[in-house]
């Protein structure tokens, strides 16, 4: 993959990479690190992606590399993020667009993951599977469950 191509889906796809890792990590500073690296990684690996998979293909890597470094995170004990950083990236919403971003992102991870992608990325059950290694019907209930959660907080409030 030359340089160029390597340009080209950063500008296109960079977005998508941090609001996935952001997801996971829950951080916007670790998102921020995690896009360099997966694209850091697509590059030395020389990966040959297929044309009009390369959002998809991106995004796997993202959740896999998010994967391990949450691993590597709980052996070494890393210490939470501030709040600070939380509102930096929330500065740019609508208040109802960042109280239900915060909302999500309250949510266990294995829900607040399947929500992103599906509401936010537009993926299907399927093709959350095929990228979290789990089987549709696993996704649809974790959207359920999620949302119901989503809704008791908002309850709450």
């Amino acid at each position: 993959m030359s340089n160029e191509e390597l340009l080209k889906l950063y500008d296109q796809y960079s977005e998508h990479v941090f609001r996935l890792a952001c997801s996971f990590l829950g951080s916007p500073v670790d998102a921020e690190d995690m896009v360099q690296n997966v694209f850091l990684k697509v590059y030395e690996k020389q990966c040959n992606i297929d044309k009009g998979k390369e959002k998809a293909f991106l995004l796997k890597v993202t959740a896999n590399c998010c994967r391990d470094y949450l691993r590597q995170a709980n052996k070494r004990r890393v210490l939470a993020y501030d709040d600070v950083e939380n509102e930096l990236y929330y500065e740019s919403l609508s208040s109802e667009e960042s109280e239900l971003l915060q909302a999500i992102m309250n949510l266990p991870r294995k829900y607040r993951i399947v929500i992103h992608l599906h509401y936010y990325e537009g993926y299907t059950f399927k093709e959350i599977g095929h990228i979290l290694h789990l089987s549709p019907s696993a996704v649809s209930m974790r959207i359920h469950r999620g949302r119901e959660e989503l809704k008791r907080i908002s309850r709450e409030v």
